[in-house]
């Protein structure tokens, strides 16, 4: 009898120790948690102050919790959920103090990854082709939610980044992916991560920069962070395709933070809408397609001379001698862009390109020109009935005129007409005797265009190009 107990407590032991080694992860019923269910609300439209679309996401994110997130998806009617980085159970939130989270909008498709640093604070990223995303977005932070049981309740508005506006440029949404678009005025902005402690990382670029945009149902869509919002200011706008880039201007004008703005079509131009600011003649900056511009610094037309300048100054003046030069000392000579400090390009801030247009703009290489001269070309006397000679060079189907701009030697204007002058961002080197006292310059006249240099000092014209 007492040995017939002994087995059968023998038994019950083993049966035990198996179910404890079960349970403790050694099989696949081990009970990780129940699944949860979401109860989340959204607000009725976008705070763009347009509908939900049919495959609309949002991503939500509940702080303090790493891996795991939730996304939520318009179908055209309702919003359904699913789990993202593993199925979300009530054991992920059973250990999670303050109950908020951080959710987010994209108007594209956007991938969704979590990263871990060394000091175990994490935060998902999004990217679109391994890149950030540069347009809108919508956002909530620091929201209550509640869980009772497997359930989570929440509700979402979802409100625009500070300072945003977008831009809706007509009858480009086929071909979307080809426009780039930018103002001096404009900060690109996007939203690069959401950390686990609920913070949003933003990424943004410099202010200028084109950036992509995203297709409408008539149109395309661009968006920034305005600089300056309720400020009546002058505004270049930029968009760029394959081809050409176009520039639309707005004297005095007010933008407001939060609204959207409409622009014709590039296709529509001339008096207050878009102009050709700059053309694709098949030459390039690198692996970059490089855009040459049709009109010089301070030009209004393509046959304006534009404003005169000496080489690495940004302001235009009466009188170019050295007495007058930025860069120019009686006592110490040349006193930047010397053999001292080894430059011998231009600095962006010595760029007149740069400082009088922004936008990605700046002034020709020696190698860039010495490319163009390779163009075809052709001398014009009297081009289009201006009175104006000058040479146009073509490529790739498109064409830029050089007036014959001459150059300012003291307060002098010589050559005009005959010549045409036009600085190079490239310091000429070869200087003996007086180093660093020239600077390259593209020369053109009635039978050819050379590469040759002439005194930093004198006043030339400037023609911008853009990547």
């Amino acid at each position: 009898m007492r040995k017939a107990f002994f087995l059968l407590c023998l038994a019950a032991g083993l049966l035990s120790c198996a179910k404890d080694a079960l349970n403790s992860g050694g099989g696949d019923t081990q009970n990780e948690g129940a699944p949860m269910t979401f109860n989340v609300t959204v607000a009725e439209t976008k705070a763009v102050k347009a509908n939900w679309a049919n495959g609309d996401k949002i991503y939500v994110f509940f702080n303090g919790l790493a891996t795991k997130y939730l996304v939520l998806t318009y179908d055209g009617t309702e919003w359904t959920n699913t789990s993202g980085g593993g199925t979300l159970l009530d054991s992920d939130f059973s250990d999670l103090g303050t109950k908020t989270l951080t959710a987010v909008h994209f108007p594209v498709a956007v991938d969704v990854s979590y990263d871990e640093d060394m000091d175990s604070n994490g935060w998902f990223s999004f990217t679109s082709g391994g890149e950030p995303v540069y347009t809108y977005y919508l956002f909530e932070r620091d929201t209550d939610y509640t869980v009772s049981g497997t359930t989570v309740t929440a509700s979402l508005s979802m409100g625009k980044p500070d300072n945003m506006a977008l831009f809706h440029v007509a009858g480009i949404q086929g071909n979307i992916s080809d426009y780039t678009f930018g103002s001096s005025m404009i900060v690109p902005v996007a939203c690069a991560s959401v950390g686990t402690n609920g913070l949003i990382f933003k990424s943004e670029l410099a202010t200028g920069e084109r950036v992509g945009g995203i297709a409408d149902n008539d149109g395309g869509v661009f968006a920034g962070r305005l600089v300056r919002p309720g400020t009546a200011q002058n505004y270049n706008f930029y968009l760029a395709d394959k081809n050409k880039i176009y520039a639309l201007t707005r004297t005095e004008k007010t933008l407001t933070a939060g609204k959207m703005y409409n622009f014709p079509a590039p296709s529509v131009t001339g008096g207050a809408n878009w102009d050709i600011a700059a053309v694709n003649l098949g030459l390039k900056s690198g692996s970059k397609p490089l855009y040459w511009a049709t009109r010089n610094i301070g030009a209004t037309t393509e046959t304006d001379y534009g404003y005169y300048f000496a080489w690495g100054e940004t302001r235009f003046k009466d009188k170019y001698t050295t007495s007058t030069y930025l860069y120019y000392d009686k006592h110490w000579g040349y006193t930047k862009y010397n053999s001292n400090d080894g430059r011998s390009v231009l600095q962006t801030g010595d760029d007149a390109a740069r400082q009088f247009l922004k936008d990605k703009f700046r002034m020709p290489t020696y190698d860039e020109f010495f490319e163009l001269s390779s163009l075809t070309s052709k001398w014009e006397t009297d081009y289009q009935g201006s009175g104006i000679n000058g040479w146009t060079i073509s490529g790739s189907g498109n064409t830029i005129f050089l007036p014959a701009t001459g150059y300012r030697e003291g307060p002098t204007l010589v050559q005009n007409g005959s010549y045409g002058y036009y600085w190079s961002s490239s310091l000429y080197t070869g200087d003996t005797y007086e180093p660093s006292s020239h600077a390259w310059f593209l020369k053109l006249d009635s039978s050819s265009l050379d590469m040759t240099y002439i005194s930093r000092s004198n006043g030339l014209c400037v023609r911008p190009v853009s990547e």
